[in-house]
Formats: C-alpha cells, structure tokens, sequence
C-alpha cells in the first residue's frame, strides 16, 4: 500500500481498500500528504477509514504541497502543530507560509523567526510581523546582524523598534566582518563590549577594528593582540600597537612563532610589551614545524622586551 501511494498509483489504492481495509490506517492519508498527492488525499479522505493525524498538514507545508494544505485545512479536523509552519519558513515555501499565517493559528517557534532573520527570508518576517504569530525579540536583530543581513536589520529596527537587540548584535557583526552593520548599529546608539574589537581584530577585520577605535569607546583586551598576532594578521598587531594601551601578553609571541607568522614575531621581538623567553617560542616553533624561524628566535637573548 504504501508503495503504491508513494508512486501515486490511485487504481491500486483503490483495489487494495475493499479487499484490505485493515492496512488503511492514518498513515496511508499522511504519507500521501507528505508526496502532494492530492488525488490520493482526495481518496483517502473520503473512503477510508483510518483518517489521519496532525503529520498530514505537517509534512504537505514541509514539503510545499499548498494544494494539499489548503484541502486538509479546509476538509479535515487534524489540523496541524507549529511544525507545519516551522518547515514551511524554513524550506522558503512562501506561499505555504502566506497560507499558514493567515488561516491557521498555531504559529512558529522563536527560533525559527531568529532563522528567518539570519537567512534574510524579509517575505517572511513581513508576514509575521503583520499576524501575531512572530515571536519576535531582541535576538532576532541579533540574529541578523551576526549574519550580516543589514535590510533585516533595518526592516526590524523600522518595524519592531521595541524589540531592539542587545550587544551580542554589534559583538558578532564585528567578529564576522560586517563593517556596514556595525556602522548601522552604532548609528543607532546600540551596545557593545570589548568582544567587538577583540574578536574583529582576531579575525584581521581592520576596517572595523579602526572603527570601533575610532568611534566607540568599549576598547579591547590584551586578547586583540594577541588573537590577531596568533592568526598572522601584522596589520592589525601594528595599529593596535600603534593605537592602543591594552598591549598583548606573552601568548601574542609564543602563538605566532608557534603557527609560523615570522613577520608578526619580527615585529613582536621588536616592540612585545612585556617579559619573553625566546627559548619558549623558538621550541614552539619547532614543534610547528617552523624551523627557520625557531633558529631564528634561538639567536636571540632571552631578555626583558618592553614597549617603545
């Protein structure tokens, strides 16, 4: 039975019910809602006796079958759950989505909202936003703005201002890169902290980094420094030795000689703020493989390095 529904072969399925009628419980009407066999639910529907479950209207809205969804809403009393709505957003079947928000009441998760947010579904989130089914909050705009959907972002802060978001949304646009994002939100008078500029200087996003300096005043931690100098990245270790009091520990020389950013440690051994054992990075070079530059760091004396 089943295969034949699979195949959406209505004469078998129709032989098979008098002589069978045991094998036709709810799961044949599910399953062939789930294909988008509207003839087979049509059927189904009206001769068999096993009915049908909520995995009906689920599945078709899953699925984009909205011919099916819009049968089973309007013939059938199973309904569905959020899960119909959830899959529907999330698979992008907009006209199912269109369906379920304005005939249907039993919503969607918050986490699919944030979803549709940080994947900039704007169709989506419009329709949401006009029924009462969204379950909106700051962490959708949070959403966006780590995913750098900047229309989002605006359509959220346009539409829904109560919401707001909170200073994950600048922290995670600036780890990530989003330098029209970050400027957005700070021009909206948003939150951040130190994460910003320290996880933007890790990832070697300069442009945001000199923002943040420039314009914020959150700062960084010696984690900028030292996260930028163990991921290669010489431009940013020079501003912000250039720019900033935070400075770097011992880490900023020990993990850059250890992944073999010889021009950062050339530049470190010139200016580390603080004591170091060249021994210790030479050794950790080594082991990285990096001989060259731990015989490098092995002709240098071991002494106290300070800031010029």
């Amino acid at each position: 039975l089943h295969l034949a529904i699979a195949r959406n072969d209505v004469r078998v399925v129709q032989r098979l019910l008098p002589c069978r009628p045991a094998m036709f419980t709810a799961q044949a009407l599910d399953l062939a809602a789930s294909f988008g066999h509207l003839d087979l639910v049509r059927f189904l529907h009206a001769a068999s006796p096993g009915g049908a479950t909520t995995s009906a209207m689920d599945s078709a809205a899953q699925n984009g079958h909205l011919a099916v969804v819009i049968f089973l809403h309007e013939q059938r009393q199973e309904g569905c759950t959020t899960y119909a709505l959830n899959s529907a957003i999330r698979e992008n079947h907009i006209e199912v989505v269109r369906f379920l928000v304005e005939r249907r009441t039993e919503g969607c998760s918050d986490a699919t909202v944030h979803h549709a947010a940080a994947t900039g579904k704007l169709d989506v989130l419009r329709l949401l936003h006009d029924s009462t089914l969204g379950c909106f909050s700051s962490q959708t705009m949070d959403m966006a703005a780590a995913a750098g959907q900047l229309q989002v972002v605006k359509f959220l802060h346009c539409h829904r201002p109560d919401d707001g978001c909170s200073a994950d949304a600048m922290d995670d646009a600036s780890r990530r890169g989003f330098g029209q994002v970050v400027r957005y939100l700070h021009d909206l008078g948003k939150t951040c902290t130190t994460n910003a500029m320290d996880d933007a200087a890790a990832n070697g996003h300069l442009d945001i980094v000199q923002f943040l300096h420039n314009y914020r005043h959150e700062g960084c931690t010696t984690d900028a420094m030292d996260q930028a100098a163990r991921n290669g990245h010489l431009n940013v270790v020079t501003f912000l030795h250039t720019h900033r009091k935070e400075r770097c520990t011992v880490d900023a020389l020990n993990d850059a000689a250890s992944f073999g950013h010889a021009a950062v440690v050339g530049y470190l051994k010139e200016h580390l703020i603080t004591f170091c054992d060249m021994n210790r990075a030479a050794t950790l070079a080594r082991r990285g493989g990096h001989a060259a530059l731990a015989l490098e760091l092995e002709m240098i004396p071991t002494v106290p390095h300070h800031i010029d």
